[in-house]
C-alpha cells in the first residue's frame, strides 16, 4: 500500500534536492524527506491504515525519490526533470503541513 514503507531515513538522507533555496522561500523552511517520511509513518499508524493524505504524500515522496536516482540525458530534459521536482516537493511541503495540522 504504502511504497516508501521500506525506505531507510539513511537512503532518504542521500537525496539531494535541487530547489531548497526556493522551497525554503515559499514555505519557510527546507524539504526534509526524513521528516516527511516520518509524518507519512506516524499518521498511516507505521504504514498499517490507510489515509488518503499520508497515501498522497507517500507517492509524491516515492516520485522524488525515484527521480533523484536517474540521471537525466539533455539539458531540457534535466530542466523538465526540475519544474517537475519543484511542484512534487510543494505538494509534498502542502501535504506534510495538513498531515501535521490533522494530528
Amino acid at each position: 500500500m504504502y511504497k516508501t514503507k521500506d525506505f531507510t531515513p539513511k537512503e532518504l538522507k542521500k537525496v539531494s534536492i535541487t530547489n531548497q533555496k526556493e522551497i525554503k522561500e515559499l514555505t519557510g523552511s527546507p524539504l526534509d524527506l526524513v521528516k516527511a517520511w516520518e509524518v507519512i509513518r506516524n499518521n498511516s499508524g507505521h504504514f498499517q491504515k490507510a489515509d488518503d493524505k499520508a497515501l498522497e504524500a507517500d507517492a509524491l515522496l516515492y516520485e522524488i525519490y525515484q527521480k533523484s536516482s536517474k540521471s537525466p540525458k539533455s539539458k531540457d530534459t534535466q530542466e523538465y526533470l526540475r519544474i517537475q521536482e519543484q511542484e512534487r516537493a510543494r505538494a509534498l511541503v502542502l501535504l506534510e503541513l495538513e498531515l501535521q495540522i490533522a494530528a
